[in-house]
């Protein structure tokens, strides 16, 4: 037999295709921005360094911004792909807006790998009698030494030809340069501008120094870098040495491409409420950690609190029953089980008087003012079981509407039917009466309403007057769960979910939940897409934080959220933020 000869060509062939195989596994494997769904290679911020032990607030990137867009463009159909790198382009170029700085030219060439914006105090000088004054550090990457230097060369000659007075400062060996402050401090309201040190307005005050050819910073006053310089020398000064900071890290999913780390109590400060009381159940420490996944953004987030060493095991390790009773269509849905002992434990840890636990009671006091009823007594009390809450767009879309789903089965009825007797009275105390009827010729429902005259007019144009039902809600039952809604529309979406297309039915957010911890206390979901515009006009907040997160919120499909128990003090979240191309 004749051994078969390789010419020289297929050798060479072959061999460019074994490089190309091994390149592309290699590519892939370790170098493509694909790499970023494993998570970054550092799981915390080196600027840590920089920091004092206990900052307000730090928000960490671990990447390069060039590779979230490159993993954006591969994750983004062929015809969209312009799109997303215009949106790219603009989000960066309103950083620099009003400054002779282009991104591009002036800062990607020396940025690396991790970008650290902190709060590194609430108030400068600690003195509230001259108003609040926080301390504000941005920490940049440095892979180009040289090239970070003309760039921050560059940065201070355009504000000395602006007529700002440059000052010059060597302190502990490190090169500071600074601005005469032109402007008085902020006082209490909390100021975009504050954190963009490229800003027009706020350029002048900010401060630089390049430290090591490792890190450039930014600061809104000298002594904040003077602060970070010292911290940096003396180890038991600085956050990356800090045993709260290193637990909470430790705590974290390590698939992370950031983290965001909140001081609460001094958190509520910087954002101009009140100091957490000692004995408030609200937590100490909050830690998040941000990774990648195909669905879009996880957020791992865990929270603890020195008055709280308590442990609750995850109260479902199964679908909540009573969002078969949920319209898909719903923009806001709360779904858990013993709706009872979830209250009394939220209503102890929002007990204080601080700012965080006026947000969450003051709607809910109003609420009860209102209505002349106790949510715990009337409502929550006899909800022992599943429960889901949503809201969702009303027949006109230019509101919500909302459905209460909840498990009463037949032992729990004499506790559920006083507490709908209580809601009877308040509804008959406002002026309204109950009356039954039958939907759709299937269920009878009961609702509060009261008749009103309206003004209106004939076909002729003469003024005549009409009755209008006028109505505040209505209740039903359906195999062995209890119905309540807004409004006969929404009772009749409750209804006929389980037969159409209920929110647990659904393909989409079946996809979802094993995304998320298998033993939980319930969810929390936002439809985006489907909320934004009844949101936009029962929240106006919503409308300010478009604008400053554009185009983000463009690309937002949905949030969902679960809980999972705590153990010894230590609770824990998942948060999966749905993205669309």
């Amino acid at each position: 037999m004749k051994s078969r000869a390789y010419s020289p060509l297929s050798l060479t062939l072959l061999g460019v295709i074994l490089l190309t195989v091994l390149w592309t596994v290699y590519w892939f494997g370790f170098q493509s921005s694909l790499t970023l769904l494993r998570g970054a290679p550092r799981g915390e911020p080196a600027a840590a360094l920089f920091l004092p032990k206990d900052p307000p607030l730090v928000m960490s990137l671990f990447t390069n911004p060039q590779k979230l867009q490159d993993l954006r463009q591969l994750r983004t159909p062929l015809r969209q792909r312009g799109q997303a790198k215009a949106e790219f382009r603009r989000l960066k170029a309103s950083l620099l807006t009003d400054t002779n700085l282009e991104y591009e030219r002036d800062i990607e060439p020396w940025l690396g790998d991790e970008i650290t914006l902190a709060v590194t105090t609430a108030d400068l000088d600690r003195d509230p009698k001259n108003g609040t004054q926080p301390g504000y550090l941005l920490a940049l990457e440095v892979r180009d030494g040289e090239r970070s230097r003309e760039f921050l060369d560059l940065f201070w000659q355009n504000k000395a030809v602006s007529g700002r007075e440059l000052r010059f400062e060597t302190y502990k060996g490190v090169k500071l340069i600074y601005s005469r402050q032109t402007r008085p401090p902020t006082g209490d309201r909390l100021q975009l501008k504050d954190f963009n040190p490229f800003a027009k307005e706020s350029a002048g005050e900010w401060s630089s120094a390049l430290v090591g050819d490792r890190f450039v910073l930014f600061a809104n006053a000298p002594e904040v870098l003077r602060k970070a310089i010292n911290d940096a020398q003396v180890e038991d000064l600085n956050l990356q040495h800090s045993p709260t900071y290193q637990k909470a890290i430790a705590r974290l999913d390590d698939q992370r491409i950031g983290i965001i780390l909140a001081d609460v109590p001094q958190l509520s400060g910087w954002l101009g409420g009140d100091s957490v009381k000692p004995e408030s159940q609200l937590p100490d420490t909050l830690a998040i950690g941000l990774g990648l996944s195909r669905q879009g953004l996880l957020a791992d987030t865990v929270w603890t609190s020195r008055n709280d060493e308590s442990t609750v095991a995850p109260e479902l390790d199964h679908p909540v029953a009573a969002l078969n009773y949920v319209p898909e269509e719903s923009a806001v849905v709360l779904a858990g089980t013993d709706l009872a002992s979830r209250w009394r434990r939220l209503s102890q840890a929002v007990s204080g008087g601080d700012l965080l636990s006026r947000l969450l009671t003051q709607p809910l006091g109003e609420l009860e003012h209102r209505w002349g009823i106790s949510l715990q007594e009337d409502i929550f009390d006899w909800v022992t079981g599943d429960y889901a809450l949503a809201l969702l767009p009303n027949a006109d879309e230019d509101g919500l509407d909302w459905i209460f789903v909840a498990d009463d089965p037949p032992d729990n009825h004499s506790q559920s039917d006083a507490a709908i007797a209580r809601l009877d009275e308040a509804a008959a105390a406002n002026g309204y009466s109950v009356g039954p009827f039958t939907l759709k010729d299937q269920h009878r429902i009961l609702a509060w309403t009261r008749l009103m005259t309206k003004e209106g007019k004939t076909s002729e144009g003469n003024l005549r007057l009409r009755l209008e039902a006028d109505v505040l809600g209505v209740r039903g039952q359906l195999n062995d769960y209890r119905l309540l809604a807004s409004s006969i529309e929404a009772i009749d979406w409750a209804y006929t979910s389980p037969r159409r297309n209920s929110l647990l039915a659904n393909g989409q957010f079946r996809k979802e939940l094993p995304l998320l911890p298998q033993e939980n206390d319930g969810y929390f979901y936002l439809n985006w897409q489907q909320s934004q515009g009844p949101l936009r006009q029962q929240l106006p907040f919503l409308r300010v934080l478009e604008l400053t997160g554009n185009p983000l919120f463009d690309h937002v499909r949905s949030l969902l959220l679960s809980t999972e128990g705590h153990r010894n003090g230590v609770h824990r979240a998942q948060v999966l933020i749905k993205l669309i191309p």
